[in-house]
């Protein structure tokens, strides 16, 4: 299940919209802020109302439709307008009140405009403006601003009439940028439009990369002189995932478990300032029959990494059950203070309100609870294992290593889940190798490395991805197996007058740290077990700080992540 996470005021803005609305259970597609960042009541209210008397999913079809137009910010900020006056009109007969909140809204258009900076009042659109000043020029009794001919004519089109159902709400919207702008939703626009800054018209003349799962070969015994290493084949070559990318994607790692909606929230929220343009698929590995040959390759060269990894945990067997016993009562000790003991009906103890009538009338002594004998774990662990090229000389190690963590924590009744992260032709993939509900670990030896890493995408999506039954009331905490050192061939998104960067080095950790710092802030502890050379042993000290244990071999493991796990508990004891 997604989580959305909202700050304190998009959490306003959502409250007002549901309350317009009349229900409860949504997300919704626009939030509407002053440029100060506090909500905007009155428009938050009209996308309420837009929920209430629309279709709303419709109308998001339709702004979707020309998302990729370059004038797309003007067009909703313009239709918008449109939907303002239409459920305005369908609203002010049963809330008379809309008059006088539709007059506050103008005044406070007004008085925004004084405070704006000059940089702000440059970057405003003239078009948008000149019809949102006439518009409550009128509403508020003032004199409107001369218009031109045109302009008038826009201005007219954009009172929707309050009798328009969804679909003439469509035809309306679809005339309008038909009619004033020459543009249809979904056609392809002119493309001899200037481009809005010179990173962007070097970032579309990009050459695509054809990224390809590099699967392996190594001896699986652990890093050494000859590891792999990845190089970026130069900047100004990539360009964003297209749809035979996304089929790709799709063939090799399967299907995504998220909606299409749910896919949506996650990007508009997680794919903005340096990871802009960048896609998500969050994936259990259940693929279809596929005709790409690259994938089917993909596939076999995956099974037989898997028989791999299960061989070496066969002729180990004896050390993986020895660090899993060891470990599993290293657990057991440090999370017994946090086990809570179930309640059960009893004859003393605390009264339920909810059954207290029965004691009276029933003669039912039994409407108490006392702490009963099973106990349910408040701690719930996630694995993040990076399973980018760089570790492909390691891969039936981690995957056994990540099986004895996972063993050890499921023996304890401890909830784990355990996904693997890569990145490849703009994607972060995350794949669930064991989810929360499985006791059965050998999903873990489907662990095979292949691609890039792009870590601080990986822990926010990771955050992102809640399961209420299992998290509620839990403390959370995340390990990340990492060698820490993020990489990827999608550069860093061009930010003013900036060009893209690569996605690599100090620019690359920072990102990691930051998104190691938000999940922290978020409650959710987050350490790291370290598998990489000495020169990255300052990367993983700035990305997780002193919350990370170095191992370098499976002997360590016992000893290593116990103490890593004691860490994390003392932290959750002293805030």
């Amino acid at each position: 299940m997604i989580k959305k996470q909202y700050s304190g005021s998009a959490r306003r803005a959502r409250n007002i919209i549901w309350n317009a609305a009349g229900r409860y259970d949504f997300d919704p597609p626009f939030m509407a802020f002053f440029p100060n960042g506090t909500p905007d009541n009155y428009f938050n209210m009209v996308a309420g109302l837009v929920e209430k008397w629309l279709d709303m999913q419709r109308l998001w079809d339709f702004f979707l439709s020309y998302e990729g137009s370059h004038r797309a910010d003007e067009f909703d900020d313009l239709l918008w307008l449109g939907l303002e006056n239409c459920v305005y009109e369908k609203e002010l007969p049963e809330r008379p009140i809309m008059d006088a909140l539709r007059k506050e809204r103008a005044e406070r258009f007004f008085r925004e405009q004084q405070t704006l900076s000059r940089q702000q009042m440059e970057f405003q659109s003239m078009p948008v403006y000149n019809q949102q000043e006439y518009r409550w020029a009128t509403v508020s009794g003032r004199r409107p601003p001369l218009l031109t001919p045109r302009e008038k004519r826009i201005a007219a089109a954009l009172c929707f009439s309050g009798e328009l159902d969804t679909d003439g709400v469509i035809v309306a919207m679809r005339s309008f940028l038909s009619t004033f702008f020459r543009y249809t939703p979904g056609e392809t626009e002119d493309t001899r439009r200037r481009p809005t800054s010179l990173a962007r018209l070097l970032l579309r003349h990009e050459h695509k990369r054809r990224d390809r799962l590099l699967v392996r070969s190594g001896t699986g015994e652990g890093n050494h002189p000859k590891a792999v290493q990845q190089r970026h084949e130069g900047l100004g070559r990539h360009v964003g995932p297209t749809e035979e990318d996304a089929e790709y994607i799709r063939a090799v790692f399967g299907r995504s478990v998220l909606s299409d909606q749910e896919t949506r929230i996650l990007e508009n929220e997680l794919c903005v300032g340096i990871d802009e343009g960048c896609r998500l698929w969050v994936t259990k590995g259940e693929t279809d029959e596929t005709d790409d040959r690259d994938a089917r390759e993909v596939r076999e060269s995956a099974a037989r990494q898997r028989a791999r990894n299960e061989a070496y945990q066969a002729e180990h067997a004896a050390m993986v059950q020895s660090t899993v016993r060891a470990l599993s009562t290293r657990i057991d000790t440090i999370f017994s203070s946090y086990f809570k003991h179930l309640p059960e009906p009893a004859r003393a103890g605390r009264v339920q309100p909810e059954k207290a009538y029965r004691l009276p009338v029933l003669d039912d002594t039994r409407v108490f609870l006392k702490d009963g004998e099973e106990t349910e774990p408040e701690i719930c662990v996630d694995l993040l294992l990076d399973a980018s090229q760089s570790r492909m000389h390691s891969q039936e190690v981690l995957s056994a290593e990540a099986a004895i963590i996972a063993k050890s924590l499921a023996k304890v009744h401890i909830p784990v889940r355990v996904c693997a992260f890569r990145s490849l032709r703009s994607y972060t993939v995350l794949e669930k190798l064991k989810d929360w509900n499985q006791n059965d670990c050998r999903g873990l030896s489907r662990y095979y490395a292949g691609g890039w890493n792009r870590d601080a995408l990986a822990v926010e999506t990771l955050g992102r991805l809640d399961d209420d039954a299992v998290m509620r009331g839990k403390q959370r905490i995340l390990l990340v197996l990492t060698d820490a050192s993020p990489n990827d061939s999608t550069p860093i998104a061009a930010a003013g007058m900036n060009l893209p960067r690569e996605y690599e080095g100090a620019a690359a950790v920072q990102a990691a740290q930051t998104a190691v710092r938000s999940l922290r802030e978020r409650g959710v502890r987050v350490g790291a077990v370290f598998h990489g050379s000495t020169t990255h042993l300052e990367n993983v000290h700035m990305i997780y700080g002193h919350a990370y244990v170095r191992i370098r071999k499976a002997s360590q493991l016992a000893q290593g992540v116990s103490d890593l796990l004691l860490m994390l508990m003392r932290e959750m004891r002293t805030d």
